[in-house]
């Protein structure tokens, strides 16, 4: 049996305030309006202490309630049922406080009593079905939703918001339990609205539909119906609490918290707000301020089975998986916790799925599989815990059983957008191939991947498997599954290997890792090239130590590990970032650098992140030893936290080792130069001018704003200005240069910049611009000089190296490009024409092995660069690896058919490496492009 058309999902029970069936005065719908816009307080005066009847005592209890004053709220409604002959609604009133406060026996008994009353009544009866869920009397559960679902076909007219609200809650459900997924969009477009129509102040309604969204993971339309029920009702601490879980759903865990805290300052003992503070703090890995937060949520209910799974998985974020101490044989925490659950209530679904959840949170996967199967094999009417066992399987690699499970899901639930692109993402995945190595399975596109994952399963085991797993002292169990995502289907590789981490379109990087695989986008799928080499190492580094601490390692330590195996040297302007943030007292500690990888606020905060994290690394070893990461790794696999191995392991109290590492980094930094030019506005500068005329260093910096805005004259006036109080003043002397290139009077220009340019002041863009100058005229040696002291006065302006690189070519000054080129490579991992460079000038010297080198790191980047295997094929030709050589000649004729002399030259190398059989198939290929070659015919005839 359906409801007409519709039914959706709503996981917290919330207030609903309307028309009652009896008449109502002025008065009270003044009340009423007053409670469903906010004004809790108000209508609390209004009423006073004696409430006149059933209807204004329901909406003192629910301000009452609204404000968190539960035990005033339950008084006020207890006290009216003494004093006066209650009617079904305060009882049906009685029976929602007593249940949120997990007093079933009392609201089965209030419940029984309004329904004798009333039998229809809504409230009473949807507190009854939900009495019969928690209480694991699941078919009696589903009954009791049913009966709204043949309530509402049986009755043709409904004046009752409230009553609408309740069959939807229902509804929803009725269908999620019956897999009726049909029913959703009659909720969210037909019954909700109608429940809108009746009472425009109804914003329980725009909530519901918000949350069946966020349910389904369509947080756009979520958040739209949110904002919808913010305009009508501001002041709600449910609205708030479902706003911040859709915040934290995106990892956004300080504006969850903010939101969180906004709803407990309306209502202090909000249970979901509460929860997402909880919950907010496993995101932050927090798992002993989570465990604090939730303990005080089951205190609110104990009864709550969700509340006390995020709890347990607090718990075990904390101490481990274990529920026996081995040495004392007494239950843990977590083994408490869940006999306490076993015995308490008869179906723990619920409980597991938080649970699971809450693993998954952590990123303990093993384990929310394991609790997550066991929720959905106590509860399978929790269709949502299908798409998140589904999701974390997909994350273990477990991608048969994890279609499965997504197949159930989405048959439950279609409108599941995470479900829905998961499932997308196994059907492309159906089409790829795959290449097993000993310690490696990858999987790839074959018709436009094949070259990338060769070659990257032969980098991965000759190159990362061993230095990673050696360094880091241990060895993944199982082989690792990497996934390489093209093109497919009208959606990017990028949007792929999103969907494949995440279910869902974007996530903001190209590589990503879940601890026993790795997704990442192709090389040719993104708009700009990377240095898949890089990122695949830096990934392994983090599936190795996630597994060896099992799941324990904080963020930042796992990244500082990561960079550390990328390349040899960091990026120079790490140090000017370093320096300026140290210099605004803007770094990042132990507490809050975690924030700078999951919801960076620019792009410097992602960078200093890394920055800072590695600097900690270093730091660390280098006040505690060689050994002291290795002490780190093997302390988080303990489940000990970073504060207690600094306290515990190398006996520093943690802010002692904060202002140590704030010194360590100024060392670091020492001798940077920082651009000392003030950044005001146009304002302040007039401002500044108005006041001080003489000011010259304002009055040229207002110059130089009125020349790029062209306003000329103003732009003279104040150079002028500038000059007369400062004859020396450099921008004033470049702004004045550049206005004689205006009226064509060159020399007179140059003079200016000339002068601009060999100030004692640094002035960038006289020198930047000379430079250019010089370099038109072929002074080279002049214009390197100009750029030399540009980067010595920038050194983190990669610019002005560029620009002497640029020197150094036209120069054809090889030892000199063989200096810089590394020094920029460093900064530029994506550059593929610096390292060609660096390769064909080693291969001229007959530097065959740093040649190769260099030949490989573009092959790391763009696999598919016939000249890049040409100059590794040269490179392995003078070591007289003949075999790799001629590999190399080979794959470059492949890709350039063309220049048939590569080709020729692979045949050559494998018949002298003695493999004919080889030799003769290239041969036969170049005679298929070049039929009168001699050289394949030769290799053909012997």
């Amino acid at each position: 049996m359906t409801i007409r058309h519709a039914a959706i999902a709503l996981f917290a029970l919330t207030f609903a305030l309307s028309t009652f069936d009896l008449a109502i005065s002025a008065d009270v719908e003044t009340l009423r309006t007053n409670l469903q816009q906010g004004r809790y307080a108000e209508v609390v005066e209004q009423i006073g202490d004696e409430p006149a009847d059933a209807q204004t005592v329901i909406l003192l209890a629910r301000s009452l309630d609204s404000q968190g004053k539960r035990d005033e709220a339950l008084a006020a409604i207890t006290g009216f049922t003494k004093e006066t002959q209650p009617t079904a609604a305060v009882l049906a009133e009685a029976a929602r406080l007593q249940f949120e406060r997990g007093d079933w026996e009392k609201a089965e008994e209030s419940v029984k009593r309004a329904l004798a009353l009333d039998d229809s009544h809504t409230l009473a009866r949807w507190i009854r079905a939900e009495l019969a869920r928690v209480q694991g009397e699941l078919e009696t559960a589903q009954k009791g939703y049913e009966w709204f679902v043949d309530y509402y076909n049986e009755n043709d007219k409904f004046d009752s918001a409230e009553d609408l609200y309740y069959i939807g809650l229902a509804a929803s459900q009725y269908a999620r339990w019956t897999r009726n997924s049909g029913q959703f969009q009659f909720l969210v477009n037909d019954l909700y609205p109608d429940v809108l129509q009746r009472d425009p102040n109804f914003w329980q309604a725009e909530l519901a539909i918000a949350q069946l969204f966020a349910e389904k993971y369509n947080m756009a339309e979520a958040a739209k119906h949110l904002n919808k029920a913010l305009a009508i009702n501001a002041n709600s601490a449910d609205i708030y609490a479902q706003k911040g879980a859709i915040e934290l759903s995106n990892y956004n865990v300080d504006a969850a918290l903010r939101t969180a805290e906004l709803a407990l300052s309306i209502n202090p003992q909000h249970i979901e707000a509460k929860q997402v503070q909880g919950k907010a703090k496993l995101t932050d890995f927090r798992p002993e301020q989570a465990i604090e937060i939730l303990n005080e949520v089951v205190q609110l209910n104990p009864n709550h089975q969700t509340s006390k799974g995020y709890l347990a998985s607090a718990m075990l974020a904390a101490d481990g998986s274990g529920l026996i101490h081995e040495d004392s044989g007494e239950a843990t925490r977590l083994g408490e916790l869940l006999g306490q659950v076993e015995e308490m209530h008869p179906n723990q679904g619920e409980f597991y799925a938080a649970l699971g959840s809450g693993c998954d949170i952590v990123r303990k996967y093993p384990d929310a599989v394991k609790y997550l199967q066991l929720a959905r094999e106590k509860m399978p009417q929790l269709i949502g815990v299908h798409g998140d066992l589904g999701m974390v399987l997909m994350r273990m690699g477990e991608e048969e059983t994890a279609k499965e499970v997504l197949d159930e899901a989405f048959q439950a639930d279609p409108f599941n957008v995470r479900v829905k692109n998961t499932l997308e993402v196994l059907d492309v995945l159906a089409t790829y191939e795959t290449i097993e190595t000993d310690h490696f399975i990858i999987r790839f596109d074959p018709s436009k991947d094949r070259l990338l994952a060769v070659y990257m399963s032969r980098f991965l085991e000759e190159n990362v498997y061993p230095k990673v797993c050696e360094g880091l002292g241990y060895t993944p169990k199982d082989k690792s599954l990497i996934e390489i995502f093209n093109q497919a289907k009208n959606t990017s590789g990028h949007g792929w290997f999103s969907a494949r981490m995440v279910g869902l379109p974007y996530i903001g990087t190209v590589g990503a890792c879940a601890g026993k695989m790795i997704a990442m986008a192709s090389p040719d799928a993104v708009p700009n090239p990377y240095n898949w080499a890089h990122v695949i190492r830096h990934e392994f580094v983090h599936v190795v130590n996630l597994q060896q601490t099992d799941f324990n390692i904080p963020h930042w330590f796992t990244e500082a590990l990561a960079v550390s195996y990328e390349s040899e040297q960091r990026p120079p302007e790490w140090k000017t970032l370093l320096a300026r943030r140290l210099a605004e007292d803007r770094i990042f500690n132990l507490d809050t650098i975690n924030y700078g990888f999951i919801r960076p606020s620019d792009q410097d905060d992602w960078t200093m992140a890394y920055c800072q994290a590695y600097y900690y690394s270093q730091f660390i070893r280098q006040k505690f030893g060689d050994d002291a990461l290795d002490k780190m790794l093997a302390a988080y696999h303990n489940y000990q936290t970073t504060d207690e191995i600094l306290k515990d392991e190398f006996q520093i109290e943690k802010a002692d080792f904060e202002t140590e590492y704030v010194e360590f980094l100024k060392k670091e930094v020492e001798g940077v130069k920082l651009s000392t030019q003030a950044d005001q506005s146009f304002a302040e500068l007039y401002q500044t001018v108005e006041e001080n005329p003489k000011d010259a260093d304002a009055q040229a910096q207002l110059a130089y704003i009125y020349l790029k805005r062209k306003a000329l004259p103003d732009a003279r006036d104040h150079a002028k200005k500038a000059l007369a109080a400062d004859k020396d003043q450099p921008l004033a002397h470049y702004v004045q240069g550049r206005l004689y290139l205006t009226i064509g009077d060159n020399a007179e220009a140059i003079q200016e910049f000339e002068t601009a340019a060999g100030s004692p002041r640094f002035e960038r863009n006289a020198v930047a611009l000379l430079a250019g100058l010089r370099l038109k005229q072929k002074r080279f040696d002049d214009a390197l000089q100009l750029y030399q002291r540009g980067a010595e006065e920038e050194p983190g302006q990669l610019d002005w190296q560029e620009s002497i690189l640029r020197i150094h070519l036209l120069k054809k000054d090889n030892d000199a490009l063989l200096d810089l080129i590394p020094k920029i490579a460093v900064q530029k991992h994506h550059d593929v024409l610096l390292r060609k460079k660096m390769a064909e000038i080693l291969i001229q010297q007959e530097s065959w092995e740093e040649a190769a080198k260099w030949a490989y790191e573009v092959i790391g980047i763009q696999v598919t660069d016939a000249d890049a295997h040409a100059l590794l094929a040269q490179a392995y030709r003078g070591q007289k690896k003949w075999d790799l050589a001629a590999r190399e000649f080979e794959v470059a004729g492949q890709l350039r058919p063309k220049t048939v002399s590569w080709s020729v030259e692979a045949a050559e190398l494998y018949q002298q490496a003695g493999n004919d059989e080889k030799a003769q198939k290239v041969a036969g290929r170049v005679l298929d492009i070049d039929p009168d070659n001699a050289a394949a015919k030769a290799i053909l005839d012997d």
